[in-house]
C-alpha cells in the first residue's frame, strides 16, 4: 500500500483522502476524508491510518459518501472497522448519516476510546500479507505457483494442494477459485481465506475433498490494484471482469486464461467460482446469475448450482440467494470471465458469489463468519460436482 505525506499532526495512508483534521474543543480529533477512486470512476474503497495524536479520541467524517458505489439511501447500514495502536480490527459501532445544507451525505463514526494511532478501512482489510500468514498457519498445506507477471511487473500466484501437480495425474473434478477482479472487494478474499482453511483441514471430510476434488485458487486477480489500495470497480483502462475477450485486455487476464486452460485438460466436471463484493448496501450472499443474452444452457447451470447454495443457508430467503445481471457495464457487457469460460472451455460453467461488505441475514459479518461463508461455498462446489461425476458427498 502507497503512503501518502505526512499533514500536520498525522499521517493518512492508503486510499483516503485527507480534506480536514482539527482538534474540537473536548479534544477530540475529526478526521474528514473522501474516498479516492484511483483507477475507478466511482469510488467506495478507503483504508487509511491517522497517528501522533497524542492519545485522543478521533471522530471520522467520511465525506461524499454518496457517491460511492451502492444506494445513497442505505448509508446506515454500513459498520466501517477500525484498529488502535496495537490492537486488532473491529467492526465500528452504527454510524451517523448526515445530510449537509447543499445535499452531499456524509457518514460518521467513531474510535471512542483515546489512542496514539488509529486505522479505518470499509471493511476487512485482506492483502498479500494476510494471505502469507494463513498460508504459514496451515504449514505445507497449499503450494504456490506463479502463471505471470502483473502489468507492475508483480508476481501473480495461484495455488493448489500440495502434491497435486503431477503430470501423470488422472482427470478428475476440479474446482478454480479467483478472487480480487476488484481490488477493494475484501470479502471475496475472507471468504477463500475460508475455503484455504476447511479444505486444508485434518478431518476426514477434508481429506476426501483434497482426494476427490482438484482445487486451483487465484488470490489476487488485480494484485497490484491490491497493493496499491485501489477500489477497481470498472477500473481504467479496462475492468478486469470485462477484459475476458478472446484476446484479452489485461495481462493479469491472460495469464489465467492460460490457467483456465491448464486445468481445463485436466479436470472433468469443472466448475469456476469468482468471488466478489457487492455495492455498500449489498446484503447476505447471492449468485450473480448470466445475463440474458447467455445460452439458456449456461443460465440453467447456474440455477442448478444456487439449488446447492440455497441448501447451505438455511437463513436466507431462497429468492434472495440468485439475482439476475442487468446492472449497466462501460466495457462490452458479455467480456466476462464466465462468458469466456463457457464459451472457451467446452461449456464450463462459472458461478459470481457476491458477498456483503456488511451483513448475513441481519448479523454483521466478523472476519470467521467470512470463512464459515467459505467453507459453505466449498460443501456447495462438492455437492454440485458430486451429482455430475459420482463424487460420494459425505
Amino acid at each position: 500500500m502507497k503512503d501518502a505525506p505526512v499533514v500536520g499532526p498525522a499521517a493518512v495512508c492508503g486510499n483516503g483522502k485527507l480534506l480536514e483534521l482539527r482538534r474540537d474543543e473536548d479534544g477530540v480529533h475529526e478526521v474528514r476524508f473522501i474516498s479516492e477512486p484511483r483507477s475507478s470512476p466511482q469510488a467506495l474503497w478507503f483504508n487509511i491510518e491517522v497517528s501522533e495524536l497524542g492519545a485522543s479520541a478521533v471522530r471520522f467524517v467520511w465525506d461524499c459518501a454518496d457517491t460511492t458505489l451502492g444506494n445513497p439511501a442505505h448509508l446506515d447500514i454500513l459498520r466501517p472497522v477500525l484498529k488502535a495502536d496495537e490492537g486488532d480490527w473491529r467492526r465500528c459501532e452504527a454510524v451517523q448519516v448526515v445530510d449537509t445544507p447543499d445535499g452531499r451525505r456524509q457518514v460518521v463514526f467513531e474510535q471512542a476510546e483515546p489512542c496514539e494511532r488509529v486505522c479505518a478501512a470499509f471493511c476487512y482489510p485482506y492483502a498479500p500479507d494476510d494471505l502469507a500468514a494463513t498460508l504459514s498457519d496451515l504449514g505445507d498445506a497449499w503450494e504456490r505457483t506463479v502463471i505471470g507477471l502483473t502489468t507492475e511487473g508483480r508476481e501473480l500466484p495461484r495455488l493448489r494442494p500440495a502434491g497435486t501437480d503431477s503430470p501423470a495425474e488422472p482427470e478428475r473434478p476440479g474446482v478454480y477459485l479467483i478472487a480480487r477482479q476488484h481490488a477493494g472487494e475484501t470479502p471475496g478474499s475472507w471468504v477463500m481465506d475460508g475455503i484455504l482453511r476447511f479444505v486444508a483441514g485434518e478431518d476426514s471430510q477434508a481429506q476426501e475433498y483434497r482426494e476427490k476434488v482438484d482445487w486451483w485458487l487465484a488470490p489476487f486477480a488485480d494484485l497490484d490494484g491490491v497493493v496499491n489500495g485501489n477500489y477497481g470497480k470498472d477500473a481504467l483502462p479496462w475492468d478486469f471482469n470485462r477484459a475476458w475477450e478472446p484476446m484479452p485486455m489485461r495481462p493479469e487476464i491472460h495469464a489465467l486464461q492460460r490457467d483456465l486452460r491448464r486445468f481445463a485438460e485436466r479436470t472433468q466436471p469443472r466448475l469456476v467460482v469468482d468471488l466478489h463484493g457487492p455495492g455498500h448496501d449489498g446484503k447476505d450472499v447471492f449468485v450473480q446469475l448470466p445475463r440474458d443474452e447467455r445460452p439458456e444452457e449456461q443460465k440453467e447451470a447456474a440455477r442448478n448450482f444456487v439449488l446447492h447454495l440455497m441448501r447451505q443457508f438455511p437463513e436466507l430467503n431462497p429468492e434472495e440467494v440468485w439475482k439476475p445481471t442487468r446492472y449497466a457495464s462501460r466495457w462490452n457487457a458479455l467480456a466476462t470471465v464466465g462468458g469466456w469460460t463457457w464459451d472457451q472451455l467446452e461449456q464450463t460453467l462459472n458461478i459470481t458469489v457476491e458477498t456483503s461488505y456488511q451483513t448475513l441475514a441481519g448479523n454483521v459479518l466478523e472476519r470467521e463468519d467470512y470463512r464459515d461463508i467459505g467453507r459453505r461455498v466449498a460443501l456447495a462446489v462438492f455437492e454440485w460436482l458430486a451429482a455430475r461425476e459420482g463424487v460420494r458427498a459425505q
